[in-house]
């Protein structure tokens, strides 16, 4: 898949753009100051809003407008915010401050103090102010801008304002409602873009919170206003932050308000006229399609073709061995005629030619736009397509609509990225756009496969080569992180892993296989030596076979939920353990910790043996997201909790090696 503005917000843009850069500067508001602190804040002693809070924010203020830069013209927002802190946790929550920022979004111009009970106000340093990356929740890494808070303690007042650059005035903008600390005041002061030759109309949508009023204030603003909004806490699987966390939509428009049944033929007919040109068939095409087609038998067989003749005649641009040189000299390609002459393209380039090489083979090939599970659901009811803003292929097969995307460079053939499985699809048309509904992959196609075989030493040491194999989603994600790597930071990540389950672990002869092909499994390999693996106690030895799983904590540690559990993808694990049990030591508790049925979503089995050469033998399958069971409303949390508490601790069942009397004396 690939991400893009529809065809219809991309022609919006342009021409609101356009208009803007017409318009010359903007008169600034007032520069913000910081503002009085009150009798009433300063007294304040306990949280209004979660009794449980260490801090909670007296208010978040922001002002909003267009500003010219050089050429540009930019979405500025101006933030200030004022915290009170209660407690030691509070302190230790507030005393450092990260504002995350996505693309080429900056944060600039950061000034804060801390304004202690006493009185004392102490400024924020400069050299207090850094970039990071920080870890969200599901191993997500995001920039941050962080700073921080100097003398924060208990009764203090801390407070700071930024400037936040949008990189250009956009026909969409996304306004956050939600700290991560209750806020007792949100409030943005909105200036809309106006000039006489912009005729688009502003208006806003509020999601997962009630809707405000916008309220018209001197100078051209109108203001929107939330009070006592509680902090946002992000948990496990949640859904993406948009589903969930308050914000508010602001976008431009001069269409007017159609019907859902009217509105999505419409853009499904624009999108179609939008990509006409990208996907035409021509000769130089038709040549194309009929050698890589040459002897393919079925539909299914002249699809796959077709993609590993794009995948491996087409350079892709985006290609982690492609310099940035490179990419700034190749030529632009606007028909696919274009990206065969030339032998290279973007994402987008490859799309638009596994389109026009499929049509040009006889089956019947739109271009689809869909949203991603990993930001806002599309919802027809909202008849605008700001958040249809990925796109497919998809393709006819047998009257049933497929999809695809060519340029997805980790995954194998027939897959999609996990966010666009299970989404409903525009395809276009220049007659009947219809919405399909994409394919979600089994647990099969996500496999884990793990497997080792180790001695055990009487000292209860543990050592020996280990394999994990991985394929599909499983392994899509550790791909696009080690492509990113030098071979020695690669096999530093492997040294990582095995050590955040054993900190003593001596880790050598590391191996990585299939980085560079998703049809092939990607594979770890390593010999490891673990220490104390197992804890002798006289004569016995406690061992934990579930040698993967080791060390590896609850999945769902809380004991309430509020959002509902998001599952990424369906997938399966599966554990060969083999164990050399030392000499004079026979197995005494010979018992498997016990199976797990799920119904349908889902298995987990387990089993514990030995082999006349006196070897241990553990093997752990769970299976889990058969029948596209990935999606569980919060009341249903207990129920997905116990299931993996339960599988939490069969993975760290304990069995016991006892010293048997013939080997009396060996220590």
């Amino acid at each position: 898949m690939s991400i893009a503005p529809l065809p219809f917000s991309r022609i919006l843009r342009a021409s609101a753009v356009g208009l803007l850069l017409a318009a010359g500067c903007q008169a600034l508001p007032p520069y913000i100051t910081w503002l009085p602190v009150t009798d009433e804040e300063r007294n304040l002693k306990t949280p209004q809003i979660d009794k449980d809070a260490g801090a909670e924010a007296l208010f978040w203020r922001v002002h909003l407008m267009d500003e010219t830069q050089g050429p540009d013209i930019q979405t500025v927002l101006y933030h200030y915010v004022r915290v009170k802190i209660f407690t030691d946790r509070g302190r230790e929550q507030q005393g450092t401050v990260d504002i995350p920022h996505y693309g080429q979004t900056a944060i600039v111009d950061v000034v804060g103090r801390t304004i202690k009970a006493d009185g004392t106000v102490v400024e924020l340093r400069k050299d207090a102010v850094f970039e990071r990356d920080i870890v969200r929740t599901g191993g997500l890494k995001v920039k941050a801008l962080s700073f921080a808070m100097p003398a924060v303690e208990p009764g203090a007042i801390v407070e700071y304002r930024y400037k936040e650059i949008r990189p250009r005035a956009a026909i969409h903008t996304r306004l956050q409602l939600q700290l991560q600390v209750p806020a007792h005041l949100v409030r943005y002061m909105i200036k809309p873009y106006s000039h006489e030759r912009f005729q688009y109309g502003m208006r806003s949508a509020t999601f997962n919170i009630a809707a405000a009023p916008l309220v018209k204030e001197p100078d051209g603003f109108y203001s929107v206003t939330y009070q006592n909004v509680p902090a946002f806490k992000e948990e496990p699987l949640m859904p993406a932050e948009a589903q969930v966390r308050p914000w508010m939509l602001l976008y431009y428009t001069k269409d007017e308000k159609l019907a859902p049944e009217k509105y999505w033929p419409e853009v499904g007919k624009r999108i179609y006229e939008a990509y006409k040109l990208e996907t035409k068939v021509t000769g130089e095409v038709r040549a194309a399609a009929a050698s890589a087609i040459e002897g393919a038998a079925t539909p299914e067989e002249k699809i796959q073709r077709i993609h590993r003749y794009c995948v491996t005649q087409i350079k892709n641009l985006r290609a982690d061995d492609v310099t940035e040189e490179q990419r700034s000299k190749a030529k632009q390609n606007s028909t696919p005629a274009d990206t065969l002459k030339r032998g290279t393209g973007t994402p987008h380039d490859l799309n638009m030619l596994f389109t026009a090489l499929v049509s040009a083979a006889g089956l019947e090939a739109r271009v689809a736009q869909l949203s991603s599970r990993d930001d806002m659901v599309a919802n027809r009811s909202f008849t605008d397509d700001y958040f249809m803003r990925a796109y497919d292929v998809a393709v006819k097969v047998d009257g049933k609509w497929r999809f695809y995307d060519v340029a997805q460079k980790d995954l194998p053939f027939g897959m999609l990225r996990w966010q666009e499985e299970g989404m409903e699809a525009l395809i276009s048309d220049p007659k009947e756009p219809v919405f399909a509904r994409t394919d979600i992959s089994g647990p099969e196609k996500s496999a884990s496969a793990r497997s080792g075989v180790f001695t055990l030493g009487e000292d209860g040491a543990l050592s020996g080569d280990a394999t994990l194999r991985y394929t599909g989603h499983s392994a899509a994600r550790r791909r696009a992180d080690m492509e990113t790597r030098s071979p020695a930071q690669r096999e530093e990540v492997i040294r990582d892993l095995v050590r955040s389950h054993f900190s003593n672990a001596e880790i050598s002869a590391v191996k990585i296989e299939g980085l560079g092909d998703p049809e092939q499994a990607l594979v770890y390999s390593y010999h490891v030596a673990i220490p104390g693996y197992a804890q002798r106690t006289g004569k016995r030895l406690f061992l934990q076979p579930g040698y993967f799983q080791r060390g590896e904590g609850p999945r769902f540690p809380a004991s309430e939920r509020k959002y509902d559990i998001h599952f990424e993808y369906a997938f399966s694990e599966s554990d060969s353990v083999t164990i050399k049990m030392p000499a004079g030591f026979d197995l005494e508790s010979p018992e498997a910790p016990g199976n797990i049925n799920m119904g349908a979503p889902g298995e987990y089995v387990v089993s514990l043996g030995t082999t006349p050469g006196r070897e241990l033998i553990y093997k752990r399958r769970l299976i889990f997201g058969r029948d596209t069971y990935l999606i569980f409303p919060a009341q249903y949390y207990g129920n997905v909790k116990a299931i993996f508490d339960a599988i939490n601790q069969r993975d760290g069942n304990t069995i016991t090696l006892r010293q048997t009397a013939s080997a009396k004396g060996v220590q």
